[in-house]
């Protein structure tokens, strides 16, 4: 009896979903809506050749897809305690087709426990204390955007567990509680290594903090140059020369005053 034809894999398809890349992803539908600080992380992310790592709050799995376009030899694993996040995020890996190298999982990070240990881990966490910022509609985004379920210092124990002697930890987060953070990392046994801040514009305060950290990694601390997003006003306002050679995702999302530009903060 003849074995049934492989499926035909359409080539040119594949690869016009990964040059629009994020145009064309799924996202759920009431839940939590990826923005630029999901692309800016994958960007600042740095893991080496052909290594394995965890995506922890995945949501759609931006980042994970994100990386795996920059670097395609790696191979990670999406945790996210969403169910409908947890099935698109493997939708999109289909359909840019990375479902043997990515694979999201339904699971809670406060609970959670990697069953093997990893090289990197990337992180996108909520951003703020209950009670504080706009209520938000629908309880998987207040799951992404508020800690109702666990603070950073659980996802900071999280990957620390998962990682490696040497690790990264690479996530994003806010200014403002960078003291609160670098606690965190500290009673994890996770070194801040290096740390990037965003701002909207050159005038403005910073809108978000880039860091990386390693697993019993030595003291010692870099910061790097900071980076600005946009320059001009109104419908004069564009992405820099220096965000767009920093993450070139951004091209795909259209000027700052379109409907396709994700806001800058999307925890606030």
């Amino acid at each position: 009896m003849t074995a049934p034809a492989a499926p035909r894999i359409d080539t040119q398809a594949i690869l016009a979903r990964r040059d629009a890349f994020p145009r064309g992803m799924i996202q759920p539908e009431e839940g939590y809506r990826f923005s630029l600080d999901s692309l800016l992380l994958a960007c600042f992310a740095r893991p080496g050749r052909e290594q394995v790592g965890i995506d922890l709050g995945c949501g759609c799995g931006v980042v994970g897809l994100a990386l795996l376009l920059r670097q395609p030899d790696l191979r990670l694993t999406g945790v996210d305690i969403d169910p409908e996040s947890v099935r698109v995020a493997g939708l999109n890996a289909v359909n840019l087709h990375y479902a043997d190298r990515y694979a999201a999982t339904l699971a809670d990070v406060a609970q959670w426990r990697s069953e093997r240990v990893v090289d990197f881990v990337v992180a996108n966490p909520p951003y703020r204390p209950l009670g504080c910022g706009r209520v938000s509609q629908g309880e998987s985004r207040a799951v992404a955007r508020f800690e109702s379920r666990g603070d950073f210092a659980l996802f900071a124990q999280c990957a620390a567990v998962a990682l490696r002697t040497r690790g990264r930890f690479t996530f994003v987060h806010l200014p403002e509680r960078l003291s609160e953070i670098m606690d965190g990392l500290s009673k994890a046994g996770l070194a801040p290594k290096r740390l990037r801040l965003v701002y909207g514009r050159s005038d403005q305060e910073a809108r978000m903090a880039l860091v990386e950290a390693v697993k019993a990694g030595k003291p010692g601390l870099r910061v790097e140059p900071p980076l600005i997003l946009h320059s001009g006003s109104g419908r004069q306002t564009r992405l820099t020369d220096e965000a767009i050679g920093f993450c070139a995702f951004l091209c795909s999302q259209g000027e700052p005053d379109t409907h396709h530009t994700p806001s800058e903060d999307s925890h606030a």
